[in-house]
């Protein structure tokens, strides 16, 4: 038991290194980083530095990263503007796959059915391209960057309830490593 405490002191302190921008996991070669894999170690920086942000969860999929916003967070009702209490989310989501230039990025948004079916897919379109021009002009390379409206075609829950449509207006950020896209 006492082997693995070196270990888990340097990776912790790499993990708060990293949000504070003076570490690059991608980069260094210690026991306890090297057992981590390209998309493992974005998901430990990304829980850690967007652990402040109420509503995000960061899952890792099979080839993935998947980032979840909340809509509502980033965008007022119908607007494609980001909210400027939202922009530090997405500045913060720059800033670790800036760190990653191997990772490819895809941001998808989803609305509800209150308006026409019309109106959603143009307004999730317009919400996807912002945010991939907000991740852009922080930095991040736009080849590396698609971004999709989906409308109201992909709810996860019921569009019958209020609570229902709020959790199918979402952005998801999926983060795809070199050769698992």
């Amino acid at each position: 038991m006492r082997q693995g405490w070196p270990l888990l002191v340097i990776f912790c302190s790499l993990i708060l290194g990293a949000c504070a921008g003076t570490t690059n996991l991608s980069k260094l070669s210690v026991p306890a980083a090297s057992k981590l894999d390209y998309l493992d170690m974005q998901k430990v920086e990304l829980q850690s530095c967007l652990g402040p942000f109420d509503g995000t969860e960061i899952e890792r999929r099979e080839n993935c990263i998947c980032i979840t916003i909340g809509c509502d967070t980033l965008f007022k009702s119908s607007s494609d503007r980001i909210e400027p209490a939202a922009c530090a989310e997405i500045d913060t989501v720059a800033e670790v796959v800036k760190k990653y230039p191997e990772t490819k990025i895809k941001v998808e948004v989803h609305t509800d059915c209150i308006h026409s079916e019309e109106e959603n897919l143009a307004l999730s379109d317009l919400q996807a391209w912002t945010i991939k021009k907000a991740l852009v002009d922080k930095g991040v390379a736009p080849s590396r960057v698609t971004a999709r409206g989906w409308g109201e075609s992909k709810p996860i829950a019921s569009n019958a309830t209020e609570a229902g449509r709020k959790v199918n207006r979402r952005v998801t950020i999926m983060l795809t490593a070199p050769n698992q896209s």
